[in-house]
């Protein structure tokens, strides 16, 4: 009998949240689809290095998370801005420690550096992108219910 391990980052998708809170911001925000990927590539390293049972990730387990957040460095890199990269490492760090003390990663866990990344993206401000985040993820929430 195979075991099933819970979850240990946001069900759903970073990439997606962070689409759906830079929706709507004026033409020249392209840097959002770049953030974007990067949060897809951070998560699946996430997944890949904590979605294992108690036993530890696996070697294969590790390779794919490691590759996934070279990935996800590479991606943000390409942006040319130290500040993604400063939050992203903030991200990596907050959801590890919240892991390695037995804590799933929530949306709510991220929230705040997702709202710093759009902030970056958008200059409008950290609460408005903080309630930009709040609000997609209301949304994205509300469609798996």
């Amino acid at each position: 009998m195979m075991e099933e391990t819970a979850r240990r980052t946001p069900g759903i998708s970073l990439e997606d949240l962070f689409l759906k809170a830079a929706a709507g911001l004026p033409e020249g925000h392209d840097r959002a689809g770049v953030v974007a990927r990067a949060l897809g590539h951070l998560q699946r390293g996430f997944d890949a290095h904590y979605g294992c049972g108690p036993g530890g990730a696996t070697d294969d387990g590790v390779l794919v998370g490691d590759n996934a957040y070279a990935l996800s460095v590479e991606t943000i890199a390409r942006l040319d801005e130290p500040r993604f990269v400063a939050v992203a490492s903030r991200m990596i760090r907050d959801g590890a420690g919240r892991i390695a003390s037995g804590e799933p990663v929530s949306v709510d866990t991220w929230t705040p550096h997702l709202a710093e990344l759009l902030d970056i993206v958008s200059e409008e401000g950290a609460q408005r992108s903080e309630e930009r985040v709040r609000e997609a993820a209301r949304e994205l929430r509300d469609g798996f219910e």
